[in-house]
């Protein structure tokens, strides 16, 4: 039950995201509410401000994980998505019908830019923290053979979900505008906290609840530190000096734990730089498919929807590729080869993009086929992302210990992926500022590269 409750809860959560992910799209790339026709050169500067945003919510939640435990944590981070996209959804709703306040200037741009600025942000870093959690209490209430037998069918149903979320964007959009979009993000991420709560809930009451092992090494922690305070601390003055520098160094502490953390456990290191391989990647070809729908579809709605129709494919072939391909693969083939054969397709897809730089005309004759080109190459990198390398990097934390699968996890989900984004996304921005506006010449052979990197 308590499994169930959380894989409906990621579901629910991944739903919400779709939503809001299409919503943010359409308004980012809006000639009204966002930025247009520059919106390419834009979007490389937005990801990478995505980074900064994810160490900070990165930073928070080890506070709340280490002063509240996994529950509450994964509750007020939660709680502070919601939030977030409630905030986001009337305000793009408000400025929908009243144009003239969306046009009020703060520092010489539009408040509209600003809250669509914003509200882009946030979506791209908010998501990583959540389902880490997630996975990483599905990770300490499962054993290995257990979580080899589940973790496709927990992915696939995310994947359905995710898929209808994505297909209703077109229909929803016209009924409840994109504002609404986010607050149905936001219901949808409601739905995800209720749900995770009972699980953890349930976990407690039949006496397998992640916490204890925390509290355990809390205590421990706790008992030394007052040894070491003992002996090292005699008079009043010293404990008090200490007491007040303890919040200067509390964040160099969480960094010192970090590195320790990565240098124990050395598979957490290659997991890190993997993810930082193929998240540049990503970027790369997410910045191609902002710029070529920017051109190719001026209206903010179909936009929304294209966006809404590219994931729920993605995610329909991963359905497929968990309930039907993956089950079989894992028992014929070692997890190792699997992840081998996972860049394969991307690295493909490249090379066929490709073909019209080296032979102007080749192919691509159109704007729209040109656009179609890079979402095939887009929707393959989601597929095999969403298809089988999370759930084989799930697999991979089910035997590592508790710091590893909570602190170590959240560690790559948000900060290695943002930061394998805001990089490339840093690199994008100084090559649109080098050619004057226009950086899309070289993010064929760039993406190309990066694809054997992560192969």
């Amino acid at each position: 039950k308590s499994g169930v409750a959380m894989a409906s809860a990621m579901a629910l959560h991944f739903a919400g995201y779709e939503l809001a992910r299409g919503s943010n799209m359409a308004l980012f790339t809006s000639s009204s509410l966002g930025f247009g026709s520059s919106s390419g050169g834009y979007y490389p500067l937005a990801m990478a401000c995505a980074s900064p945003l994810s160490m900070f919510l990165l930073l928070s939640y080890t506070r709340q994980l280490d002063r509240k435990g996994p529950r509450r944590a994964l509750r007020s981070t939660t709680l502070l998505c919601i939030s977030a996209l409630t905030i986001s959804g009337i305000a793009m709703a408000t400025m929908q019908h009243n144009e003239l306040l969306g046009n009020i200037k703060i520092l010489s741009l539009p408040i509209s830019q600003i809250i669509v600025w914003a509200s882009f942000v946030f979506q791209n870093s908010y998501a990583h923290l959540l389902y880490a959690q997630q996975w990483s209490f599905l990770g300490s209430i499962f054993t290995p053979t257990e979580a080899g037998k589940y973790y496709s069918y927990v992915a696939g149903l995310s994947s359905i979900v995710s898929m209808i979320a994505g297909t209703s964007v077109s229909r929803l959009v016209e009924w409840i505008g994109l504002g609404g979009l986010l607050g149905l993000a936001a219901a949808s991420l409601t739905a995800t906290l209720l749900l995770a709560d009972w699980a953890y809930s349930t976990a407690e009451k039949h006496g397998f609840d992640p916490s204890r092992e925390i509290q355990k090494q809390k205590k421990s922690k706790t008992q030394s530190k007052l040894q070491d305070e003992k002996q090292s601390q005699p008079t009043s003055q010293s404990t008090d000096a200490s007491t007040e520098e303890k919040p200067n160094k509390t964040l160099l502490h969480q960094i010192r734990e970090g590195i320790s953390l990565f240098r124990r456990v050395p598979t957490l290191g290659a997991l890190f730089f993997e993810t930082l391989c193929f998240q540049s990647l990503s970027t790369i070809l997410s910045t191609c498919f902002v710029m070529e729908l920017n051109s190719s579809v001026p209206n903010d709605n179909e936009r929304a929807s294209w966006t809404g129709n590219l994931y729920a494919t993605s995610n329909g072939l991963s359905t497929i590729f968990q309930f039907f391909l993956l089950p079989v693969l894992t028992q014929r083939m070692e997890p190792k080869h699997l992840w081998r054969l996972m860049p394969l397709l991307p690295l493909i897809c490249g090379m066929v993009r490709m073909i019209p730089s080296l032979f102007p005309g080749a192919l691509v004759s159109s704007s729209s086929s040109a656009l179609y080109l890079v979402a095939i190459s887009l929707l393959t990198a989601k597929t095999m992302d969403y298809s089988l390398r999370n759930v084989l990097a799930e697999l991979v934390y089910v035997p590592l210990d508790f710091e590893s699968r909570y602190v170590g996890k959240e560690i790559i989900a948000v900060f290695a992926n943002r930061f394998g984004k805001s990089g490339m996304a840093l690199i994008l921005s100084g090559l649109n500022f080098i050619r004057g506006g226009s950086s899309g010449g070289g993010l064929s052979g760039l993406a190309l590269a990066i694809s054997f990197g992560w192969w």
